[in-house]
């Protein structure tokens, strides 16, 4: 069993940091998070929902604890995401077997 979060920052690690859109438009922001997680590694699948103003990261695999939103969406905004007010980030995942979703915003840290 392994947990997201260790997967993600191993992999931010050794990404470095990716070049995020300057210029204000939030579907190229939520495109370039899909692609810098798939870059990483990412054992499943990451989709922008424009409409909804969503990006879903669907995990393939068994983890031993639910993925901290809030931590993600503060590595992404650490490393050069910043999206919009209503964009909002959720991570399925199977946790020993049983099916798990959390959601949380990935609006600018507030200063």
């Amino acid at each position: 069993m392994r947990s997201f979060i260790s997967l993600i920052e191993a992999a931010v690690v050794a990404a470095g940091s990716p070049v995020a859109s300057d210029d204000g438009k939030g579907i190229e922001r939520a495109q370039a998070v899909c692609s810098f997680l798939e870059n990483t590694g990412l054992n499943g699948n990451c989709a922008v929902d424009a409409k909804e103003t969503l990006i879903e990261v669907s995990l393939a695999g068994q983890y031993d604890s639910p993925a901290d939103c809030p931590k993600v969406a503060d590595m992404l905004r650490a490393h050069g995401f910043q999206l919009g007010p209503n964009w909002e980030l959720r991570i399925k995942a199977s946790i020993k077997d049983e099916p798990e979703v959390t959601e949380c915003g990935l609006a600018p840290a507030r200063q």
